[in-house]
């Protein structure tokens, strides 16, 4: 058994026992819904049951609603052509999206798409999400910005690592029980992390979701994760999948 001391030595220096390896996650498909093709889906949110999606590239950026048991488009408001739409979270009964390179985040009422506001920010914009507070957004680094929502402005900054290692590429981020889950772009990975230290806790390869993609499509990568509070089990898609694919998470 450790002392007293080697115990508070190792807190005190950040050696704790609590650092350890991230755990492999594993993951069983309950269904499989349709989702639009041609969507470059960004964010994913399911709310009370309606389920919201952004999508980016200039010219083709939008914000929608899906029918969330079919994936059916049940509305669609195409963004300005001159700004590439990032991820998307619902706050305080608003609907929030950020821009790639734009530094706007916009804000809509999500029963009628009507926009509201719009907030300025410094650097790009990637994913964005909220812990029902604050909202919390990525930026293609590994750093997360913690941000208060009456100003847009950063309230704390998280560094993000898997052991020694600073986790880049930070993209569509999802709240759920208290942690933070992340798309990591370029790969089909999900990423699930410390909201207090920024360790990854764990990992999820979602690469096998890709041989039960049907029908002619030019699928690229994962992106896009959202919770059923009700069920446990999360919604996931990627840019340009033909699929949206409900999915049950355990540990190994």
């Amino acid at each position: 058994m450790k002392s007293i001391v080697t115990l508070f030595v190792a807190a005190l220096f950040g050696l704790c026992a609590c650092d350890k390896t991230p755990t492999a996650l594993t993951y069983q498909v309950i269904s499989t819904r349709s989702h639009d093709s041609a969507a470059y889906t960004q964010g994913l949110q399911l709310v009370g049951g309606r389920l919201f999606e952004s999508t980016g590239l200039y010219g083709q950026s939008s914000l929608r609603e899906l029918d969330p048991s079919s994936g059916e488009t049940l509305r669609n408001r195409p963004l300005a052509k001159s700004v590439f739409g990032e991820g998307l979270t619902l706050l305080h009964d608003q609907l929030w999206v950020l821009t790639w390179k734009e530094q706007t985040a916009y804000v809509f009422e999500p029963d009628t798409f009507k926009p509201i506001t719009s907030h300025s920010y410094t650097g790009e914009g990637w994913g964005l999400t909220t812990d029902g507070k604050q909202l919390i957004m990525s930026d293609g680094t590994n750093v997360l910005k913690f941000i208060d929502p009456k100003d847009f402005k950063t309230l704390k900054s998280l560094e993000v690592t898997d052991g020694e290692r600073p986790v880049k590429l930070i993209n569509e981020l999802e709240w759920i029980d208290g942690q933070l889950f992340a798309n990591i772009y370029l790969t089909d990975r999900i990423a699930r992390i410390s909201p207090e230290t920024g360790s990854v806790t764990g990992w999820l390869d979602l690469s096998g979701l890709r041989k039960l993609l049907t029908g002619r499509h030019r699928a690229e990568v994962l992106n896009g994760i959202a919770y059923d509070a009700k069920t446990g089990h999360l919604l996931v898609t990627g840019k340009y999948w033909p699929q949206l694919f409900e999915i049950k998470i355990g540990e190994k």
